[in-house]
């Protein structure tokens, strides 16, 4: 008779990453029975309603509250009737030979009781957990000095995670990851459950101890891997991770050496455990703090230049100015914690650009009213003119630096400047159509974070496609758990159908959210408006009528066009080495006929390149004789259609900052909203945008 495998996992709120992981395990190579259990800790992601639907084999238990990883473990255990039991995280996934793998190992070696592969992070570096010693007082005091990156293949060392050790060699080990522990039946007979004790971390360390302490040998078997994304449930959860970690880890030591270890052997761990956790907030807190100490850099740079340049020299600047620079950096800081730019927002360039503007503003008011602080309003002018290209121009060097793999990508909001969080509470036909509505207009200032509904299955279409696959947001959860969604995802605004609500439905989910001080608004059937508190908000396709177009602006057009003619001229200027070596290079070049304005054909050269930025550099030569501008309408060949263009062609344009497809109707939305509302600083945003749309 063939074993039997019951893998448990234990899941919160990371729906699609169990999807793929039970994808994975759906397409495992196995000689045996494969039993899945999956302990949903009271999931409102529609975890559940997935499972039911795409994995009708899996047996989920559901439940009321999130009892934690240990407790989740034990419910899984009662529930399994397999010879063999994988722990496994939603967060992975496994090779298709993985499970075959480790179960020959087991049944080969009938002294090992627990074993685990390789697991690799998603960017393909070995995870260190996967194989680890005990913390004891000598294996724990290099790991707290940080001594173990600094010799990661010294024994003495790297002894915490084994860094010494060959990564492709089986060993035996004191403990593995608890993300993938394959046990054998008779370990859990043995020792018993997990202690529930152990909220969130530190469980599988106790149970390796336990597992040791047994008799049983655990042994690292790097002959199959998995990915593991780690810390996805953790980043959901709301609870503090780096509190729960390092009492984890004094409840291991208070459980396992205090009985047989001396005083000061106890003394010692609990004071490296207080440091490293001290040592984890300071880390977490800076950064916030860093970005906050380069602004105020920025703005004492900006007095630095400009007080030599009032005055010649820099005594006034010591002499006068040192109150007002800490009065100043105060503003600009202030002004920048609104914009979230120390905390959520930390590299938004949009945000920095506004919030700078808005604290000359408000410097400029303060020295108006509080005249002991006005030396000089050059001075003030030249520093402000600095300090709103500085502010905002660090943050776009750490982009330029991240996207060149210089740096470690910081994780920053991506959601437009002053956007609205949003969930579409009913998620049928009607809610679908206003998501699409949403996502393809870039004024509403909306962001549609997912739906929430009663029922999944309405998230799903009549041709069993998920609309995931064609809109940017998710199935969140039910109506039962909003309060948790609401938090859990910042929303501000609740969007309701009226296709799938009655109106009993929406006052009652308005009720029950009051105190939380959200915007409602609701959707008329097959209607193209969002009502809301004192509010229209149109959302058809083309819904500018009777509107004056700003690009027709004298004052507009003057300034587009100078911007246009001085900075072509200067990259012209700049890159003339790279068009001499580009006409070295090729000697065949694409001479391109395109549509212009209202019905007219301009021609420009294409340079034979796979670069995208080469391959239209010469382009800046139309922008500079007025048949381009930088900022305008979609390139269009004159093979294609006329579609009678009200502005001119531009390198960039309102359709390339939103990874998103636009059919003809859309792009003359487009246009009539750039238009409409064209102005310098709108172009710059587009310019800046477009750098990093895709």
């Amino acid at each position: 008779m063939s074993p039997i495998i019951s893998i448990i996992i234990v899941n919160y709120n990371v729906k699609d990453f169990l999807s793929n992981c039970l994808l994975s395990i759906r397409q495992s190579e196995v000689d045996a029975e494969v039993e899945v259990i999956v302990v949903d800790n009271h999931s409102y992601d529609g975890s559940v309603e997935m499972i039911n639907t795409q994995f009708p084999e899996v047996q989920v238990l559901p439940q009321e509250k999130n009892h934690g990883f240990a407790k989740g473990v034990n419910i899984g255990i009662a529930a399994a009737s397999g010879d063999f039991i994988l722990i496994l995280n939603p967060d992975t996934i496994l090779e298709e030979s993985t499970l075959s793998i480790l179960l020959k190992y087991l049944e080969d070696h009938p002294n090992v009781g627990i074993c685990g592969p390789k697991i690799m992070n998603a960017d393909g570096s070995i995870q260190a957990s996967c194989k680890r010693s005990f913390p004891t007082p000598g294996v724990a005091l290099p790991k707290i000095l940080g001594l173990d990156r600094l010799f990661p293949h010294a024994r003495w060392a790297g002894r915490y995670n084994l860094t010494y050790l060959d990564p492709d060699q089986i060993h035996k080990v004191d403990a593995l990851s608890g993300s993938f522990m394959f046990v054998r039946k008779q370990v859990i007979e043995t020792i018993g459950n997990f202690d529930e004790k152990f909220f969130m971390f530190g469980e599988d360390l106790d149970y390796c101890f336990r597992t040791n302490e047994a008799g049983f040998e655990i042994h690292y078997v790097p002959l199959t891997q998995i990915i593991h994304y780690k810390g996805e449930s953790v980043k959901i959860a709301p609870f503090d991770s780096i509190r729960y970690f390092y009492d984890a880890m004094s409840l291991f030591v208070e459980k396992h050496f205090s009985p047989t270890t001396s005083f000061v052997t106890r003394l010692g761990l609990k004071f490296g455990i207080i440091a490293r956790k001290f040592i984890a907030f300071i880390s977490s807190a800076m950064t916030q703090l860093i970005p906050a100490l380069l602004d105020i850099l920025v703005v004492f740079s900006g007095f630095a230049i400009a007080v030599p340049i009032r005055f010649g020299t820099f005594e006034h600047l010591f002499e006068s100015y040192i109150p007002v620079l800490i009065i100043y950096s105060i503003f600009w800081i202030l002004v920048g914690s609104i914009f979230q730019l120390y905390s959520r927002f930390v590299l938004s360039y949009n945000r920095a650009m506004l919030s700078s503007f808005l604290g000359f503003l408000i410097i400029v008011a303060f020295t108006y009213f509080f005249k002991q602080f006005a030396y000089s309003r050059a001075v003030i002018l030249i520093a402000a003119t600095v300090i709103m290209f500085g502010i905002p121009g660090w943050r776009l060097v750490a982009h330029i630096l991240i996207s060149r793999g210089i740096i470690r990508k910081v994780k920053v909001g991506q959601s437009p400047i002053f956007s609205r969080r949003a969930v579409i509470v009913g998620a049928g036909f009607e809610g679908k159509r206003i998501a699409q509505r949403i996502r393809k207009r870039l004024d509403t200032g909306i962001e549609v974070v997912g739906f929430i509904d009663d029922s999944y299955k309405l998230f799903v279409n009549q041709n069993g496609q998920n609309i995931e696959h064609r809109i940017s947001s998710q199935f969140l959860g039910t109506t039962e758990d909003i309060r948790g969604i609401i938090n859990a995802h910042s929303i501000r605004e609740i969007i309701f159908t009226s296709d799938i609500l009655s109106n009993e439905d929406i006052l009652r989910i308005m009720n029950n959210t009051r105190d939380l001080r959200l915007t409602y608004r609701i959707v008329p059937q097959d209607r193209d408006i969002l009502l809301g508190k004192a509010s229209v908000e149109d959302l058809s396709d083309i819904p500018f009528v009777n509107i004056e177009y700003s690009l027709y602006n004298r004052v507009h057009q003057i300034s587009k066009r100078t911007f246009d003619i001085l900075m072509s001229f200067i990259l012209l200027l700049l890159f003339s080495p790279i068009f001499f070596i580009l006409l070295l290079r090729f000697s065949m070049w694409e001479n391109v006929k395109f549509w212009g304005v209202n019905g007219s054909k301009f021609q420009g050269w294409i340079a034979p390149s796979k670069s995208r930025f080469l391959r239209e550099l010469p382009l800046l030569i139309k922008i500079f004789t007025g048949q381009m501008s930088f900022v305008g309408n979609l390139l269009i060949p004159t093979s294609g259609d006329n579609l009678n263009l009200l502005c001119k062609p531009g390198l960039t344009g309102l359709d390339r900052i939103k990874n998103a497809s636009f059919d003809s109707d859309e792009r003359v939305a487009l246009e009539q909203y750039y238009i409409q509302h064209q102005s310098m600083m709108f172009d710059v945003e587009i310019i800046i945008r477009t750098m990093f749309a895709f």
